[in-house]
C-alpha cells in the first residue's frame, strides 16, 4: 500500500500528497522545533519542506526517500533559520548600540575631554600648571603654595590660559563654563 501511495503521489495525485502531508506533517514540525524553540517557526519551515516535497515528487521510490528528504531538508532549513535570526540579532544589537544614546554621549565626551586636553597641553607650563591644578579644585591660594608663585601670578596664569583656552576650543569654550 505504501508504494502505491508514493506511485499515486509521484503521478500527482493530490489525495496521495494529502495523505503524506497528513500523516509526516506533525512529525516534521517537532523534529523542526527541537532546532528553532519556536512552533509557530517550526511550522512555517515544515510546511515550505512539504511544498518543495510537491515539487519533487518523481523523485521518489519509496516511503523512506520520502521521509528521508523530509528529515534533512527540514533540518537544513532549520538550521540556515537559526543561522539567519542570529545574524539578525547580531544587526539589531549593532543597530541599537549605535542609536544608544548614552553611547553617543560618551563618544561625544571622549572627543571633548580629547579637545580640552589637546589645549591644555599646548598651553606654557606655568599656565598649563595653574589649570590642572584649578582642574584638581585646588584654590588660587592652594595653587600659589604648590608652585611657590605670588596669588597675583597664579591670577594672572589663570587669566591668560583662559584667554588662550578659548581661542583654541573656539565654539567648543562653552566646556570652560561648565569646568571653572
Amino acid at each position: 500500500m505504501k508504494d502505491n501511495i508514493i506511485k499515486q503521489f509521484n503521478h500527482g495525485n493530490k489525495d496521495a500528497y494529502h495523505l503524506l502531508f497528513t500523516k509526516l506533517y506533525p512529525v516534521m514540525c517537532l523534529f523542526a522545533e527541537k532546532f528553532v524553540h519556536h512552533p509557530g517557526d517550526a511550522e512555517d519551515i515544515s510546511q515550505e519542506i512539504f511544498i518543495e516535497l510537491w515539487h519533487q515528487r518523481v523523485k521518489f521510490e519509496s516511503i523512506d526517500q520520502v521521509k528521508a528528504f523530509l528529515y534533512l531538508s527540514v533540518k537544513n532549513r532549520c538550521l540556515n533559520f537559526s543561522k539567519h535570526q542570529r545574524i539578525k540579532e547580531k544587526y539589531t544589537q549593532t543597530v541599537n548600540m549605535n542609536h544608544d544614546p548614552s553611547f553617543e554621549e560618551r563618544i561625544i565626551e571622549a572627543e571633548v575631554i580629547q579637545h580640552l586636553h589637546n589645549a591644555i597641553e599646548s598651553l606654557p607650563n606655568q599656565q598649563k600648571q595653574v589649570i590642572i591644578h584649578t582642574l584638581e579644585g585646588l584654590s588660587n591660594h592652594e595653587i600659589s603654595e604648590n608652585m611657590q608663585i605670588s596669588l597675583n601670578t597664579v591670577k594672572f596664569h589663570k587669566k591668560a590660559a583662559y584667554q588662550q583656552l578659548r581661542e583654541k576650543l573656539g565654539s567648543a569654550s562653552f566646556i570652560l563654563v561648565i569646568l571653572f
